[in-house]
């Protein structure tokens, strides 16, 4: 019992020395990124929505994308009914006649379903020379457009990846699922600046389409009905470089996406975002992804095992403790850039929660084929 004993506690010191060496990297990242002050041009630029059952946000979101302050002349719009069963197309055409000013289009999927086949759809008809992805569910700060061409010009780059922070969260479950999501775009963000980009967010991209048009579409997995924003990074990546990744360090770049409201519905969307995992084929990521896992797992075993064995209690809060100190660094930084500095005071009551989730759908989400709007993840 002693050697076992002896044997956990090693592997608990490695395992946390590992995640500490890779979170305290990608905090580097973080502050070597450039700051980017935003700045006119003269880019045309199409932004591309796919929206299935949206009925309830596509409105919100088209009208915060024409609130823009860059030159209405310079982008367009481009929705894409992705087999709505409710009124998201009836809405956006009632939208698109009362705005007859605005430069904005909708395109229906009539054979190939899911958001994949929609971005295709709308990169066959786009004329941005930049394009600008984001979900129907977003709002967009006024100088979004600017915020995020201007990183494209300035760092030269072919793909930009953007901030993207929850709406408004409201309760202890959704300021939860706001500090989580600030780990994951601030783990992003500081994975690009340390030259190796392991993770973006389909509610907000962009990249060059002349580029795009020289990828080859196996490299995008289009087998897969997840993974539009990791994998297709991943291919501008692998095809120019990965200097050729920048990440927009803007607070005008900020897009807002909704929170869920309960817990199956966030269970099935974290299982659908680890269902890619296995498609991984970059080190970079994979080695992240093991390291976040493995230490979650670490904790999740000592939470469980102090409820069997409460002599285990002492150790497992000091694993809490150490891994709230390997966070706080990265997440501060992150929280005062976007200004959410108020959820931070939660991230040490977190830490067991989120370990738990997140072993069992990192873990689960490979393996389990759950529905996300009706659809099997890894069907169309």
């Amino acid at each position: 019992m002693i050697f076992e004993n002896n044997v956990f506690l090693i592997l608990c010191g490695a395992v946390t020395l590992f995640y500490a060496f890779v979170i305290l990297l990608i905090t580097l990242g973080w502050f070597k990124l450039k700051q980017n002050p935003g700045s006119q041009s003269r880019l045309t630029v199409s932004v591309i929505v796919a929206a299935r059952n949206e009925e309830k946000n596509i409105s919100a979101c088209i009208q915060s994308i024409s609130n823009q302050k860059y030159d209405p002349q310079r982008f367009e719009i481009i929705v894409v009914d992705d087999h709505s069963t409710d009124h998201t197309a009836s809405i956006t055409e009632a939208f698109i006649e009362a705005h007859i000013t605005l430069n904005i289009k909708l395109l229906k999927q009539t054979e190939k379903a899911g958001k994949k086949s929609a971005l295709r759809l709308a990169l066959s008809q786009a004329t941005g020379e930049f394009i600008l992805i984001t979900d129907a569910d977003c709002l967009h700060e006024e100088g979004w457009i600017e915020a995020m061409v201007s990183t494209f010009e300035m760092q030269n780059a072919v793909f930009v990846s953007g901030p993207v922070a929850l709406n408004n969260p409201s309760g202890l479950f959704q300021k939860l699922q706001n500090l989580e999501f600030m780990s994951l775009i601030a783990s992003g963000a500081g994975s690009i600046g340390i030259g190796f980009p392991t993770m973006s967010n389909g509610a907000n991209l962009g990249f060059s389409l002349n580029a795009y048009n020289q990828l080859s579409q196996r490299e995008l997995k289009p087998e897969l009905a997840s993974g539009d924003d990791i994998f297709l990074m991943t291919a501008f990546a692998d095809k120019f470089g990965k200097d050729k990744i920048a990440f927009a360090k803007n607070r005008n770049a900020m897009v807002y996406t909704n929170p869920i409201n309960n817990l199956r519905d966030f269970m099935l969307q974290r299982l659908r975002w680890t269902s890619k995992s296995k498609a991984y084929r970059d080190l970079p990521t994979i080695l992240t992804a093991l390291s976040v896992l493995m230490m979650n797992a670490v904790l999740s075993s000592l939470i469980i095992t102090s409820i069997i064995n409460i002599g285990f209690l002492p150790l497992t809060i000091l694993v809490i403790v150490i891994k709230t100190l390997i966070d706080f660094p990265l997440l501060m930084a992150y929280s005062v850039f976007s200004g959410l500095q108020k959820y931070l005071w939660i991230l040490l009551p977190a830490e067991p929660l989120v370990a738990l989730y997140t072993t069992f759908t990192g873990m689960a989400g490979p393996f389990i084929n759950v529905k996300w709007k009706g659809r099997r993840i890894n069907g169309a």
